[in-house]
């Protein structure tokens, strides 16, 4: 009985594991996408490395990404809606996530 229940405790610990480091590429991809997504809206010639720091900006605070992009577009003079874009990162974040089970 014992070995049945420390295997299914080993297994829970796994797929715990598992879901955490899938929920953080997930994340990233996202954050990447938000990223790229911010730098077409502010016609950035830096996308691809602006998307990078908007993906890094999001290991410091839970919330970093959206605060970051959110910053950088009012800084450039572009009105936004915060609710708006809560909801284009939750979007992402669920086609990721999706791509990713796919194997894409």
């Amino acid at each position: 009985m014992m070995t049945a229940l420390k295997k299914r405790a080993y297994a829970l610990e796994n797929k715990f594991a598992y879901d955490q480091t899938f929920m953080f590429k997930a994340e990233a991809r996202r954050n990447a996408l938000i990223g790229l997504w911010a730098a077409s809206e502010m016609h950035r010639q830096d996308a691809d490395a602006y998307a990078q720091e908007v993906a890094v900006a999001h290991v410091t605070s839970p919330d970093g990404a959206f605060e970051r992009v959110r910053d950088d577009l009012t800084a450039a003079g572009l009105p936004v809606d915060e609710d708006e874009l809560r909801n284009r990162m939750v979007a992402l974040l669920r086609d990721v996530a999706r791509e990713m089970y796919d194997g894409r």
